[in-house]
């Protein structure tokens, strides 16, 4: 980063970390008001977002309130300190997101958006690695993610990568629609009793799969009626396709590379 974008930053970090507490879903909902009404007390004008001074000024007001044992103050207490934490280790401007362990394409993301994320995940879940990099932890069996500093033209062309990936994944679910369409009952999302034959996005790739909708006993069609096997017979023809994982919760997954 250069030292031009770090003062930025760092100037106008009250004003990020309020913006990213009046973000925060709390459980004592009454912490919105509380927050509100400490702008309002800096800021006169309902239309004017805080400047970096006003901010500092609710900033200690929130502060106080959080150590005074109030209502919600631990929550409160929590939040501004997952805030913090986040603020501390975000210092460049842009990040490249690799998931652990791997899968998928790499994307970049911007220190705004990663503000975010480190504050929603929370102090646990965050950590600091070498070189200016973050770790945020997964929940469950989740993949985590590492986020890397790169340049602007790094993150740039990751971008392009993305955007391009994700119109050949537009491409192969058309083509896949398209080839299936006259031959197999396709799913209706819109319809409880829409069971059929489901075309998806996954990541770089394509997902063929029955959707049984609200009628379960619609499954036994796609393996024991035929119908995967029709499926899969139709895309060869086009696509090169590949059968999920048999161990996997979604087994009838057909995958479709070009």
């Amino acid at each position: 980063m250069s030292e031009a974008s770090a003062a930025v930053l760092a100037s106008s970090s009250k004003q990020t970390a309020l913006r990213l507490l009046r973000r925060r879903s709390f459980s004592a909902g009454y912490l919105v008001q509380v927050i509100d009404l400490a702008v309002r007390e800096v800021v006169r004008s309902q239309f004017d977002e805080p400047d970096e001074r006003e901010a500092a000024l609710v900033h200690q007001q929130l502060t106080r309130y959080a150590a005074n044992g109030r209502p919600g103050s631990a929550e409160l207490a929590r939040a501004m300190l997952d805030i913090k934490h986040a603020l501390d280790l975000v210092r460049h401007e842009h990040y490249r997101a690799s998931a652990v362990p791997e899968s998928g394409l790499d994307t970049a993301v911007s220190a705004e958006q990663l503000f975010e994320l480190a504050a929603e995940a929370g102090r646990d879940r965050v950590l600091a690695a070498q070189a200016g990099a973050l770790v945020v932890l997964a929940k469950d069996d989740q993949a985590s993610t590492v986020y890397r500093p790169v340049p602007a033209t790094q993150a740039k062309a990751l971008r392009q990568v993305a955007r391009s990936a994700k119109e050949e994944a537009i491409r192969l679910h058309e083509g896949a629609v398209e080839v299936l369409r006259p031959h197999v009952r396709m799913a209706d999302w819109s319809k409880d009793d829409g069971y059929g034959v489901a075309v998806d996005v996954v990541r770089d790739e394509v997902s063929v799969q029955w959707w049984p909708a609200a009628v379960p006993e619609s499954m036994p069609l796609w393996e024991q009626g035929g119908i995967r096997q029709l499926c899969g017979a139709l895309l060869s023809d086009r696509f090169t396709v590949s059968a999920g994982d048999e161990q996997a919760p979604h087994a009838v997954t057909l995958m479709l590379r070009t």
